[in-house]
């Protein structure tokens, strides 16, 4: 059995604040060298299966339960059990502080326990899970999705200008400049960068440039056939060798030795719109020669 990997919209009701929801699930043996890659988002992750262990300068030892995985900006090897059973909610950048009624720079690079971080989300989704201890049916996501909307009721206001200064920055193709963004909102980039780092965490530069790594290497995983060259040049990179670069200034091995062949044999991918999605996106490519170029370059 390989592993699945399930993503899906989440309601109305939760729509901005919660971006999607996700599930893995399968036998962990089958997939070599999984990896937490840096990416734009804020995530409550439930681990349902048998132990995970993560290696990374967040956390060393066995993933919590329930964990608070912040806007992180070095990857995490992960040791995968045969039973592999994750359920994880994306929550979105400008608003995952205030959801979880905490400070946004303190969910900066953390893999925490979500007790630590928020005890009553916890505790009703600890509730979830005695009933629904795989959530894999129809039920357990409405479940889900009840303590969600409950939860979120509670959470302050947040700006509004952040918010659609993120939205810009994670929907982009492109880079975009502080200033040419703060421009567009009417704002200045000085208030730009101070609000940034008072409602995400983070400086709208850097999150513009974890946003744009994440496209890349999720494009890897769920787009149409590209080189990694072809990835690079679509999300503004100079080329393959500056995309390379990126990868390992994020503590990540590169590309080609994460998502190798065998890597896309053991890995099923479904889209939003519950069709299966071909996910051997740059390695299986009808000219070898090229794929053995790109391996030698990566």
């Amino acid at each position: 059995m390989n592993i699945d990997y399930r993503e899906w919209p989440p309601c109305a009701a939760l729509s901005g604040v919660i971006l999607a929801y996700w599930r893995v699930a399968g036998d962990g043996r089958t997939v070599p060298s999984p990896t937490i890659l840096p990416d734009a988002y804020v995530e409550v992750v439930m681990n349902l299966g048998a132990e995970v262990t993560l290696e990374g300068p967040q956390m060393h030892g066995s993933q919590p339960a329930r964990a608070v995985v912040g806007l992180l900006e070095t990857a995490i090897e992960m040791r995968y059990p045969a039973d592999v059973c994750t359920f994880g909610i994306r929550l979105h950048p400008a608003r995952a502080a205030t959801f979880l009624g905490i400070p946004p720079a303190s969910i900066v690079n953390i893999v925490s326990p979500l007790g630590l971080v928020s005890e009553a989300l916890d505790d009703r989704l600890a509730e979830v899970v005695k009933t629904h201890p795989r959530i894999d049916s129809a039920e357990s996501h409405e479940a889900i999705e009840n303590v969600l909307i409950e939860h979120s009721r509670r959470a302050p206001a947040t700006d509004d200008v952040i918010v659609r200064a993120v939205d810009r920055l994670l929907g982009a193709d492109v880079p975009i400049a502080v200033s040419d963004l703060a421009g567009e909102l009417g704002v200045s980039a000085r208030h730009l960068h101070r609000r940034f780092l008072d409602e995400v965490g983070v400086s709208p530069k850097r999150l513009e440039r974890l946003a744009r790594f994440a496209r890349a290497w999720r494009q890897a995983v769920m787009g149409p056939p590209l080189t990694w060259a072809d990835l690079a040049l679509a999300n503004g990179y100079a080329d393959q060798s500056h995309l390379v670069r990126e990868f390992h200034t994020f503590g990540a091995r590169p590309p080609a030795h994460l998502f190798t062949a065998e890597w896309y044999d053991a890995t099923n991918v479904t889209r939003e719109d519950g069709s299966p999605n071909d996910v051997r996106s740059v390695q299986d490519r009808p000219d070898q020669r090229g794929h053995d170029e790109r391996r030698r370059k990566s």
